[in-house]
């Protein structure tokens, strides 16, 4: 997702009495394209409070008069649903974390460099996530409509009781039951055609990203017949592509590919959406028997119904655990797995490591080149990242500039290994066209060696990240611990 594209639809108020430190933010804010304001004089944010809500307040604590919870109250009391991002010294961080239940989105250091570029990803993510919780609301509500069309197909069901007898209720009722019970969308696929039996039809999965239609399923045809078969369209066959298909009509080119390759003179089409967004279409002969021609079009309206359910179940799980512009895990995804990994760890009695890696002169590049670039950078190096770990290694996007790596049953020394290998593949690689030279630093800790606890594990870990990008970065560090440390248990030499 780019959220540079939605910005600005959210509305967002700037309160400090440091003029410069306001006026920054609330630049760089606009430069986003948010709908900014910024506000130093109390009297005149409260007044543009009730006068113009906003989705989001920026403010500094130092700037707040008298108790900070006065303030959020009084601020929630104009509305409940505005998020609030604090801008605070690093010891007022423990004292803000008592309102995350009050709409504190996110809480931002007053100290270090960049604060106007760090307050704009806070921001971002704060948006983000709004967004997609508007946008989960509509996918909620066509779930409902997709159980309120299971449940009329049940009433359909019921209703034919008078014209149908015991027996094939039994075996409707069996098929709905079996489609449900699928893992997979691939999974209620092999159900629908091993339904249809030797009736000939073939199921074309749609690829828009390289105009394509490929053939993954079929009944009454042979294996070997379809491996590999697939068909290429010309840009100006995709336009109306939708349409088309819904009516029956489809390309020339994929009309003499069926006719080649499986014999389907007078195809019939039945199109697989999603969300109106087209998944792919059944193809099969158009002089098929009334019978067999009823059992194809009867059993994709139950395939189609409970493959839609389960696309629209596993996409609202996705969401919530996402980073959109990485494709890799998110913030509370990392919390979760790590607590649940260091207590394997402390259980199994083997270590468990963190990678933390940030790209070098990240901000530098943002500025000079944009954040499309940017973003672009992000996402090819979280596609290093994933193609280099192992596959039970869990790789997330914990901060604006920061990823990190939770890796199982893996000492200090497989870690850094890992890490290294990373870095060299990031350093040896061409990232983007512009000729920028991107390369990574790495920070390295484990427990129970180099620490204690999941806090101290993800604390010493970032030490190291922040201690090698200061010596200028394209390294890697590996946590010291201190000299009284002593380790839960012993981790065998590799």
């Amino acid at each position: 997702m780019n959220i540079r594209e939605h910005s600005s639809k959210f509305s967002i108020f700037v309160y400090t009495a440091n003029v410069d430190q306001g006026a920054a933010v609330k630049v760089s804010l606009s430069h986003a394209g948010y709908d900014s304001y910024f506000l130093h004089d109390p009297e005149t944010f409260y007044q543009r409070l009730t006068e113009m809500t906003p989705h989001l307040i920026v403010f500094s604590t130092l700037s707040v008069q008298g108790m900070l919870s006065d303030f959020v109250n009084r601020v929630l009391a104009v509305s409940p649903e505005i998020k609030l991002i604090a801008l605070a010294e690093p010891q007022q961080f423990e004292a803000l974390s008592q309102y995350n239940t009050l709409g504190l989105a996110d809480i931002v250091s007053l100290e270090g460099p960049n604060l106007d570029s760090r307050v704009l990803w806070s921001v971002d993510q704060v948006c983000e996530t709004l967004y997609l919780t508007f946008q989960n609301e509509q996918l909620f509500a066509d779930w409902k409509e997709a159980l309120a069309q299971k449940e009329t197909l049940q009433r359909v069901i019921q209703d034919q009781k008078a014209i149908q007898d015991e027996a094939s209720q039994i075996r409707i009722s069996t098929r709905l039951i079996e489609y449900r019970s699928s893992e997979s969308k691939e999974e209620v696929l092999q159900k629908y055609f091993a339904r249809l039996e030797s009736i000939p039809a073939v199921y074309l999965k749609f690829l828009p990203s390289v105009r394509s239609f490929v053939v993954t399923h079929a009944s009454g045809f042979k294996a070997n017949q379809i491996q590999g078969v697939g068909c290429q369209l010309e840009n100006q066959d995709l336009e109306g592509i939708n349409t088309q298909i819904t009516v029956g009509l489809l390309p020339p080119l994929m009309l003499e590919m069926l006719r080649k390759v499986f014999q389907l003179e007078t195809p019939k089409v039945l199109p697989l959406f999603v969300q109106n967004s087209l998944e792919g279409i059944v193809v099969y002969r158009g002089d098929l028997s009334q019978g067999d021609n009823f059992k194809v079009g009867e059993e994709f309206s139950l395939f189609s119904l409970c493959y839609s359910y389960l696309a629209l179940e596993k996409k609202l799980e996705i969401l919530d655990i996402q980073d959109f512009t990485t494709e890799l895990f998110n913030q509370k995804y990392y919390a979760e797995k790590l607590n649940e990994e260091w207590e394997r760890a402390r259980r199994t009695k083997m270590p468990v490591s963190v990678l933390k890696i940030s790209i070098d002169d990240f901000f530098e590049i943002e500025q000079t080149l944009g954040t499309n670039v940017r973003d672009s950078i992000l996402k090819t190096v979280g596609d290093f990242v994933r193609k280099t770990i192992r596959a039970n290694d869990i790789a997330c996007r914990t901060q604006m500039n920061e990823l990190a790596v939770i890796l199982p049953q893996s000492s200090r020394k497989g870690a850094a290994l890992l890490g290294e290998r990373l870095r060299r593949i990031v350093e040896g690689s061409s990232i983007v066209n512009s000729g920028v030279k991107v390369s990574v630093s790495v920070g390295v800790s484990e427990y129970p060696s180099l620490a204690d606890s999941v806090p101290a594990l993800d604390e010493t870990s970032s030490k190291a990240l922040a201690h090698i990008a200061e010596k200028g970065g394209n390294r890697i560090c590996l946590y010291k611990a201190p000299g009284d440390f002593t380790p839960e248990f012993e981790v065998p030499a590799d």
